[in-house]
């Protein structure tokens, strides 16, 4: 990833802001990922990224003033996209060309780039459903963004419909905090024969605690991850995931900013949406006759 140098000129330079702890950005496969794609876009137009890791919502707020009156940046990405989010407002009031990775009713007025997380979860929970798992745990990610709260109600509302108890933790996203929320739901005194992880670090932390436990991956609980990664697939044994062409989303994403930048009308864009890849850490609970389930890709 290459960053751009602080005296770069602003019709070069781009800016998104991470606010999340700094310990955890060089380990977040997402956004290795979306970065390379967004960078390999912007390059082909003469552009660089300027990426910021900020604490907290109020430092990415004066960061994109700072950005502003010191014309250091000619628009910005905009992620995980919390409820009355004070960003939007901010770049309303500033001019500052955006996007939003959000779908277009939480963001309105800006160009978005969004995927469907309610439909991704329902094919999670209907995969899991088919499979004959009837209580399922979830290790979530942080409440204050939309896509988990997103999640949540798809999550709570497919275990309805289906018939199954669903149970949630929150988390961070870190393997520490995955680690932590896997062992509380391991702890129900109903415990789950299966969890779904927002995120691949959790799942993997969390597949390291079930079997240090002593519990056998899938043939006690089964695990499955949000987003893709290598790691997910050297596990042991190789976690089922949603899969999403991260270097593509990034890529797109910065497409989406450089029509906004040119004035293109309607700029805003749906990313291809993630599809299940169903490895060895998922399979039929016994004597399970499985029924109907979402398309989904069958991997060794």
């Amino acid at each position: 990833m290459t960053l751009s140098p602080a005296n770069a000129g602003a019709s070069n330079v781009v800016g998104l802001c991470l606010h999340q702890p700094r310990r955890r950005v060089p380990l977040e496969p997402f956004w290795m990922q979306f970065l390379r794609g967004a960078e390999d876009v912007l390059a082909e137009r003469g552009r660089t990224l300027l990426l910021q890791v900020v604490a907290d919502l109020d430092e990415e707020v004066a960061t994109l003033r700072r950005w502003h009156d010191t014309g250091q940046v000619t628009g910005v990405i905009v992620s995980d996209l919390a409820a009355d989010d004070a960003r939007l407002e901010v770049l309303r009031e500033l001019g500052m060309p955006a996007v939003v990775l959000a779908q277009p009713l939480l963001a309105p007025g800006f160009a978005t780039i969004s995927t469907d997380n309610a439909r991704s979860m329902r094919d999670a929970v209907e995969y899991l459903a088919a499979g004959g798992h009837r209580t399922i745990g979830r290790v979530t990610g942080p409440k204050e963004f939309m896509h988990t709260l997103v999640r949540d109600d798809a999550f709570d509302a497919a275990g309805v419909r289906l018939g199954i108890e669903t149970v949630s933790v929150t988390s961070d996203y870190s393997a520490e905090g995955g680690a932590e929320a896997t062992a509380e739901l391991l702890a129900r005194p109903t415990r789950p024969s299966a969890l779904i992880f927002d995120n691949d670090l959790m799942a993997l932390a969390g597949l390291e605690v079930v079997q240090s436990a002593g519990l056998s991956v899938p043939d006690e609980i089964a695990l499955l991850a949000w987003d893709d990664s290598v790691h997910c697939q050297l596990a042991s044994p190789p976690l089922s995931a949603l899969m999403h062409d991260l270097v593509a989303y990034g890529a797109d994403t910065a497409r989406v900013l450089l029509d906004v930048l040119d004035g293109v009308p309607d700029p805003s864009r749906v990313a291809e949406q993630p599809h299940l890849v169903a490895r060895a850490s998922t399979r039929p609970v016994p004597d399970h006759q499985p029924g109907t389930r979402p398309d989904i890709h069958l991997q060794g």
